[in-house]
């Protein structure tokens, strides 16, 4: 394996066409440089350099080592100028990732202002699954997760977010018909219901939060594993339904599904922002995430 140094002392001889002159750039004495070059020729079996009068000049194969040289040379000196501003300045890539519901809904948009404010920095959001999202830390594809607690990984630092919460929202017309009267698990078991998917647990959380207790069984109306669409369905009359406020709050349906008020909305989960340890004295990484701490009470408004 050819070493840095001996492309080093190539690319020095090179240039001042002299041993003694390339040690002097180098600061090494002249009889390293005559050993370093000779290691390398005798490591790639081939002649570097001939005498042409006092100077030393490249043979063919030569030439082509040294193309080669410059070039690496020239690429770890920029890789490693652009890794020391990435430590001190706001610059480089950050890749954030989360669920979809958070990522549509909220760290999206705190992201574009983030990408505003910061134009010297390329930022991605990462929306998906739980899986899916962790694969990708763990193989240093994403610097930055935003997951439930119950979706954290075991290797990363962790910094709480913030409690979620969530709601029941039923159609407006529903109101006067089922919540005359106090609002039970006995009732709630006979009211149309729409779930995410068939196992709803954000649902079942809510009922145990408010009822100490799920419901035996319930009047399934209507399921799919989208919030928005769930809301979309309370518009239409087909149910109730529990929701994350954050969604709620940012849906086109806000207005159009109507909420039992602060009794009926309830913490749901906490999240976290999770990033890798050796990325935490990187001034983009650090910046972006106290810029989505300092922005967290935007979440469930």
């Amino acid at each position: 394996m050819i070493e840095t140094s001996q492309l080093q002392t190539l690319v020095a001889v090179t240039r001042a066409k002299s041993f003694s002159k390339a040690a002097e750039v180098l600061g090494v004495t002249q009889s390293a440089i005559s050993q370093s070059i000779k290691n390398l020729e005798s490591k790639l079996e081939i002649k570097i350099f001939k005498r042409s009068g006092k100077a030393v000049i490249l043979t063919s194969e030569g030439e082509k080592l040294y193309r080669l040289g410059t070039q690496f040379l020239e690429e770890m000196e920029e890789t490693l100028t652009e890794l020391q501003g990435d430590r001190d300045q706001m610059q480089g890539k950050v890749r954030i990732g989360t669920l979809t519901g958070i990522g549509k809904t909220w760290l999206a948009k705190e992201v574009v202002w983030h990408a505003k404010e910061n134009p010297e920095l390329q930022l991605s959001v990462r929306m998906g699954h739980q899986e899916d999202l962790l694969l990708d830390f763990e193989a240093n594809k994403i610097d930055i997760l935003i997951l439930p607690e119950d979706d954290v990984p075991l290797h990363g630092e962790k910094e709480f977010f913030m409690e979620e919460k969530s709601t029941l929202v039923i159609p407006r017309e529903m109101k006067d018909v089922y919540f005359n009267t106090k609002l039970t698990l006995e009732t709630l078991e006979k009211i149309p219901t729409i779930l995410f998917e068939q196992d709803d647990l954000l649902f079942l959380k809510w009922c145990r939060s408010k009822f100490k207790a799920t419901p035996k069984k319930l009047n399934v109306r209507f399921s799919v594993n989208s919030h928005g669409h769930m809301l979309q369905a309370v518009s239409e009359g087909l149910g109730i339904a529990v929701v994350p406020n954050h969604v709620l709050n940012r849906s086109y349906f806000k207005d159009k599904v109507l909420t039992l008020g602060n009794e009926y909305e309830v913490p749901s989960g906490k999240l976290y922002i999770v990033y890798h340890k050796e990325s935490e004295n990187l001034l983009r990484i650090k910046n972006t995430i106290d810029r989505l701490l300092s922005h967290r009470d935007t979440f469930n408004t």
